[in-house]
């Protein structure tokens, strides 16, 4: 339960505060890790260099010690201020003592700087001909180095120099070198916290900043769409008047005829009858066909051909309407519909009637192979499937619209002749053989492609390509 609790807290944060505690939790114990793991390293190079100091200083002891011949009986005084010397001149250096061979073959001590009785004598009672170092605690728990340095003359050793060097010194080195790497690390996580903080406030600014933008755009598009539909609207009023316009013209020429034939009727009538009946009844009828004229001529008058009707057109919206027709006959057939849609597609300028009529061509002839298989084929599963989606060749972008029908396929021979005018694979009286062959010109018209794919039998996809930036 306190965990929980803890999660819920944790999410109420704002995400800058999240992102410092993460920073402090995940970097903080990191950091203070490698700088344990540095200080312990330190240590061991410390003591290797005060070992390296206390040598040196013991080899240039024995040196001189030689050269000025002072383990010589009677130069005693002279060896212990040599001593001496390097005593206070080396911090670290806490006893220097130096042994000669006696006459007797045994070891005498020479000279020291601390009491004689506790001065420490050579191993084994036995001078050594090579530089020894030991690593010893003090009783107070200091470390030190013990040295053994031989004095040699004549390529004989004649003594030797034995130093302590105390490892107080870099025990406290290295506990100065872990409070700079814990102070340097600190110093860099508040400096990382600081840059991080800003850069991340500038983050969220400009994810705020780019929120609103996207919800602008969002209205703008939403504007967009609803502009494009009422533009949509308005070309079909205008296809429709053009639709009308075309049917008041052909009603009206024999319309004319009927109206002419009735007038002669009435003028024979009137010279060869007195029936005023047969009159009367060639009156209304024309009367009602005046009617009927003046009703098409009204039409005619009232409608006009809009000048342009391309306009950017949302594919997806397209595809939809086109589905929302033949979506009866799909039903019907029972075809199990699959959509994939890439709601992020941009416009292309096109005709909307152009799109719907190949798209319509296209969903109809699929929903025929499928009812053709399903005669021969009754149990068959039957699937169509319709996606949008952009494709990259190159620098050039496409908009391809695709249908995937699950029905009787094309023979292998017939694809290369499918978009002949008056061929096709149906039987007689189901097809007239344009349908693709006017697709294929509609999608010309916009610089666009149209692909098949199928194989005889089983399926056939149909792709269309539209590319962007291109008017017809």
């Amino acid at each position: 339960m306190q965990w929980l609790e803890l999660r819920r807290r944790f999410s109420r944060l704002d995400l800058q505060v999240k992102v410092v505690l993460v920073l402090v939790l995940v970097i903080a114990p990191t950091f203070l890790l490698v700088s344990l793991l540095v200080s312990q390293l330190a240590l061991p190079v410390i003591e290797e260099e005060m070992r390296v100091l206390g040598v040196h200083a013991a080899r240039s002891i024995a040196d001189e010690v030689v050269s000025e011949r002072l383990l010589a009986v009677g130069k005693e005084a002279e060896l212990e201020q040599k001593l001496r010397e390097t005593f206070y001149m080396q911090p670290s250096v806490v006893q220097v003592d130096a042994f000669r061979r006696d006459e007797k073959g045994g070891i005498d001590l020479a000279a020291s700087t601390e009491d004689p009785s506790l001065t420490v004598r050579p191993p084994e009672e036995i001078l050594p001909e090579h530089v020894l170092s030991y690593r010893k605690v003090f009783e107070d728990g200091v470390a030190y180095w013990e040295i053994w340095a031989p004095v040699t003359a004549r390529k004989r050793v004649v003594g030797v120099v034995r130093v302590e060097v105390s490892l107080q010194n870099a025990t406290g080195l290295e506990r100065a070198v872990r409070k700079i790497m814990l102070l340097a690390g600190l110093a860099n996580i508040v400096l990382l916290i600081v840059a991080l903080s800003y850069f991340l406030r500038k983050t969220i600014a400009n994810d705020r900043l780019l929120r609103a933008t996207e919800s602008q755009n969002l209205e703008l598009s939403r504007q967009l769409h609803e502009a494009e539909r009422q533009v949509m609207m308005k070309e079909k009023l205008a296809v429709m008047g053009q639709l009308t316009a075309s049917f008041a013209h052909e009603i009206g020429t024999p319309l004319n005829a009927m109206g002419g034939h009735v007038q002669l009727l009435q003028d024979e009538l009137r010279r060869s009858s007195s029936d005023s009946s047969w009159l009367h009844r060639l009156g209304i009828i024309g009367d009602q066909l005046l009617k009927i004229e003046n009703i098409v001529k009204g039409f005619l008058h009232s409608t006009a051909k809009p000048p342009s009707q391309q306009q950017l057109l949302d594919m997806n919206q397209v595809l939809e309407k086109t589905l929302g027709i033949v979506s009866p006959r799909i039903e019907t057939l029972g075809v199990k519909l699959e959509k994939t849609i890439d709601r992020k597609l941009g416009p292309v300028r096109a005709v909307p009637l152009d799109i719907e009529q190949v798209l319509l061509n296209i969903l109809n002839n699929s929903l025929d192979s499928i009812q053709a298989k399903q005669r021969g084929v009754p149990a068959s599963a039957s699937r169509l499937e319709v996606f949008s989606r952009m494709r990259k060749d190159g620098l050039s972008e496409w908009i391809e619209l695709g249908v995937f029908d699950s029905g009787e396929g094309i023979a292998k021979a017939d694809l290369q002749n499918v978009f002949k005018p008056f061929f096709t694979t149906k039987a007689v009286g189901e097809g007239t053989g344009l349908g693709l062959t006017i697709c294929r010109e509609i999608v010309n018209k916009y610089h666009g492609k149209v692909e098949i794919e199928s194989k005889e039998g089983s399926w056939t996809r149909v792709i269309l390509q539209f590319p962007y930036g291109v008017n017809a």
